[in-house]
């Protein structure tokens, strides 16, 4: 019940936030300031050029060139004598139009330094550049875990989205990092959809409400029914709740962190070790499972040993995943290789990438 009273709130929110929309809709209203604001400057030299040219039969360039010094008031000098109708004209064109030229170019100066029309044009690039992604990651929020998750994904180089509506973190993004953001409220299916979640191939919450997460769970399992979901867990009592909301998988990071510290007690060489390779950069180890079916064709439906696919790669293969998703680990060379099956690889990423040249079509 708390947690329909908490999505209640959260579409009942009056908050206004600068959304894409948001902007598009200021930049519209700035750009027609502008054209007002230029249009009164037009009008102004206009009924001065009309009334220079009437009273004193001058050419339209000069009636033009007396009209724009007099309301601009630099005071470069009178093309010719005036008479004293011209200055009649002249004193109340000044009066009457002088508070008009301010308000243009204050108007014109304002939308040049607005911080809005800037970020209106950022995001605008930003989504550009979001609209063209596919199989990417989602990641909403960007908290201490969803900076370690990006961290990740770019060493990787897979391309993936953050969105957050907290403005410090906002700033942090673009301060401190080249990632795709997207200011917003992740619970929000408009943000979610410019996030690209139809083509999206999975999706990272790390709200830190489980709340939150449920709503975004079932909004974009909603949207797209084939997405991988990565969810956090606040509260182990939750675990059932995001699972059933669409969750994949749920990942508590106290219960790994205290692993973690536990495992150092009794095995801290084996922690230093997975540390170790985990920092290690552009070389660093990395785990690969890879379908047997887009292995080729001689080295499917033969045994390991047989196959000669551990002479040709020279990586071991640590791990077999069966059809009926159970692990084998340290297969057997008599292990036949099927095409519904997954093969567990583990190795730098140069023999990785040795692996998928020699051993993949």
């Amino acid at each position: 019940m708390n947690y329909f009273i908490h999505l209640i709130r959260l579409l009942q929110k009056k908050e206004v936030r600068f959304t894409q929309r948001n902007r598009l809709e200021h930049f519209q209203h700035a750009m027609r300031r502008l054209w007002t604001a230029i249009g009164v400057l037009v009008l102004a030299v206009l009924v001065g050029a009309v009334g220079y040219r009437i009273i004193e039969q001058i050419s339209w360039f000069d009636a033009y060139y007396m009209s724009l010094v007099t309301l601009s008031t630099v005071g470069f000098g009178e093309v010719i004598p005036l008479s004293h109708a011209g200055r009649v004209f002249t004193s109340f064109l000044i009066i009457f139009n002088i508070g008009f030229f301010a308000y243009a170019i204050s108007t014109i100066t304002s939308i040049l330094t607005d911080g809005d029309i800037h970020a209106f044009f950022q995001d605008y690039k930003m989504m550009e550049r979001i609209k063209r992604l596919h199989n990417h990651t989602i990641v909403c929020g960007f908290g201490r875990h969803a900076t370690e998750v990006c961290k990740e994904l770019s060493k990787e180089n897979l391309p993936f989205v953050v969105i957050e509506t907290d403005p410090v973190k906002i700033e942090q993004l673009q301060r401190d990092t080249n990632y795709l953001f997207i200011r917003g409220d992740a619970t929000t299916d408009e943000f979610l959809l410019a996030a690209g979640i139809e083509k999206a191939a999975s999706l990272v919450v790390t709200l830190p409400s489980d709340a939150s997460n449920v709503f975004v769970l079932m909004s974009a399992r909603q949207l797209n029914p084939s997405l991988k979901i990565i969810s956090r867990l606040n509260d182990a009592d939750d675990e059932m709740k995001l699972r059933r909301a669409g969750a994949n998988h749920v990942v508590m990071p106290e219960q790994i962190g205290g692993f973690y510290m536990a495992t150092l007690i009794n095995k801290p060489d084996l922690v230093e070790f997975f540390s170790l390779i985990s920092s290690m950069g552009t070389s660093r180890v990395v785990f690969e499972e890879i379908p047997v079916q887009h292995l080729k064709a001689d080295f499917q439906k033969r045994s390991i040993g047989d196959g000669g696919i551990l002479e040709a790669t020279h990586l071991p293969i640590i791990a077999v995943r069966h059809a009926d998703g159970r692990y084998e680990l340290n297969p057997d060379e008599r292990t036949v290789l099927l095409p519904d099956m997954h093969i567990v690889v583990f190795g730098d990423q140069q023999q990785i990438s040795n692996f998928g040249q020699v051993a993949m079509e």
